[in-house]
């Protein structure tokens, strides 16, 4: 058995900015592992973006503490987020694509574009999904209101 030590969490408005601050890193680390210039190491790239989108995850969830009690509409939420976001990576991959016809240089960065694009997307779809289940200052009177009148 793993005894874990309990920290209590920081303020939400500190999480806030430390998930930001780690979706960006990851997202900037995507783009990066997109535009390697080395020739025929596609399969490698998409494992470690894989591998690099679940610990972008995992580091969210770990920032929230694994916060337990989403709501069935917060659940379909993120399902539609990711969906949303691997349709606005093939979107963001379109344009850079086309405007690369005109400007060849624009289209050798779709991959990174691209990457930056789903990282950040999938991270906010995660991050709001932990973001909705925390009680608000009005939600928190609610409930103790209601407590009262038991």
């Amino acid at each position: 058995m793993i005894l874990t030590t309990f920290y209590p969490m920081d303020h939400p408005t500190k999480v806030n900015t430390d998930v930001r601050n780690l979706i960006l890193d990851y997202a900037l680390g995507a783009a990066i592992v997109a535009l390697l210039p080395i020739p025929k190491i596609g399969v490698l790239q998409a494992i470690v973006l894989l591998v690099l989108n679940v610990l972008l995850v995992i580091g969210i969830a770990r920032l929230w503490h694994f916060q337990k009690g989403g709501d069935f509409l917060a659940r379909v939420g993120i399902l539609f987020g990711i969906a949303g976001t691997i349709l606005m990576g093939f979107l963001v991959w379109l344009f850079m694509v086309t405007v690369g016809v005109i400007v060849p240089l624009i289209g050798a960065l779709a991959p990174g574009t691209v990457a930056f694009c789903y990282f950040w997307g999938t991270g906010q779809t995660v991050h709001h999904f932990y973001v909705s289940k925390v009680l608000t200052a009005s939600d928190r009177s609610r409930s103790s209101s209601e407590q009262n009148e038991i």
